[in-house]
């Protein structure tokens, strides 16, 4: 039976709960602690270092939202959906879980009303002057947690493999992913293109923190590591440069001193610009939340979904040309191939 308007209205008016308990759950390892069979509340109290009362009072509304079930002797299982909070399952949302409810997050949500009144997030949100990475430096753990939230996202989508087997990689010697990450986009394009070299560059804090890899895998040989900063200097001497989920984080002043350090590497050889962003008029067209996305972009860090004439006007301040578009299927997001513009002085 549907729900009446009454009760889906019910759903946005008190969505903050179901957030907050999501959270509480992920952040205290609850459904780790399940996986191995059924446990009481009292157990779970003891292991998590918890209030007994208070924590039975999450789990009973985290039962009311399916994470997990409870039998008569008091004993919780988790649900399907309770699995995905576990952090040993291939795609798991729990880095993600955890990222929402932290209040560099969750809390600039609670200053809506003064960011209609002012139309900006500044004095709002802790990230909003230098951005969630900047910000996130010396804050280790909050890092990690960013880093694995993005690439649980990433996953659910099979984004990098579908990226990766999209384009026709291999005309491209070498390749740098600026703002990389842990890599896997990078990497998915290196087990794909056994031809081509890679190079990861980010921040000391996000290379430093990458694994070892094992030197049997294939692409070990092919992919080094940069440790840098992007709105300083580029490296370069390379054939194509990625960015992925970075331009759409920053307001336009900070994406032109990005893009236009991107253009000045690329001086010199045909090289060629790779961004994978959102795009507005997929997302007006296929339904998806990007209206929200947006919105808590431009709250957050100043950012915004972008329509591809915005992105090509962007591109062409800094000196870069936009020669095509590419949709990524199964996703709100397009791949943007832009050159240096031979019109343009750099």
């Amino acid at each position: 039976m549907p729900e009446s308007p009454k009760q889906t209205l019910f759903r946005y008016i008190y969505g903050n709960w179901f957030t907050m308990v999501v959270f509480v759950y992920a952040e205290l390892g609850i459904a780790d602690y399940i996986r191995d069979g059924a446990v009481t509340t009292d157990t779970l109290a003891r292991k998590t270092d918890s209030d007994l009362q208070a924590l039975a009072r999450v789990l009973d509304c985290a039962r009311v939202l399916d994470l997990h079930t409870v039998n008569t002797k008091g004993e919780l299982r988790l649900t399907p959906t309770g699995q995905l909070l576990r952090s040993d399952v291939p795609a798991s949302l729990r880095a993600a879980a955890r990222l929402n409810g932290v209040d560099f997050r969750y809390h600039p949500w609670g200053e809506l009303l003064a960011y209609v009144r002012t139309g900006s997030g500044q004095g709002l949100s802790p990230t909003w002057e230098h951005g969630t990475i900047p910000y996130l430096h010396g804050k280790p753990d909050s890092l990690e947690m960013f880093e694995a939230a993005m690439s649980q996202l990433a996953m659910l989508a099979d984004e990098d493999r579908i990226i990766a087997e999209l384009l026709d990689w291999g005309r491209f010697p070498t390749i740098v992913d600026i703002g990389s990450g842990n890599g896997t986009l990078l990497e998915a394009i290196l087990v794909t293109h056994p031809d081509i070299c890679g190079t990861l560059f980010d921040v000391p804090e996000v290379i430093g923190k990458l694994p070892q890899r094992n030197p049997s895998d294939p692409s070990h040989s092919r992919l080094q590591t940069i440790s840098g900063n992007f709105f300083e200097q580029i490296p370069d001497g390379f054939d194509a440069y990625l960015m992925k989920n970075i331009i759409h984080n920053h307001p336009e002043t900070r994406c032109l001193q990005i893009l236009r350090n991107i253009a000045n590497s690329m001086v010199g050889r045909d090289a060629r610009l790779f961004l994978f962003e959102f795009a507005r008029q997929k997302y007006d067209t296929t339904g998806a939340l990007g209206c929200f996305t947006d919105l808590n972009l431009n709250l957050l860090v100043g950012g915004s979904v972008r329509s591809t004439d915005a992105y090509r006007t962007l591109l062409n301040d800094a000196g870069l040309q936009l020669i095509s578009v590419t949709n990524v299927p199964g996703s709100e997001r397009v791949i943007l191939e832009s050159t240096v513009s031979s019109a343009v002085s750099l």
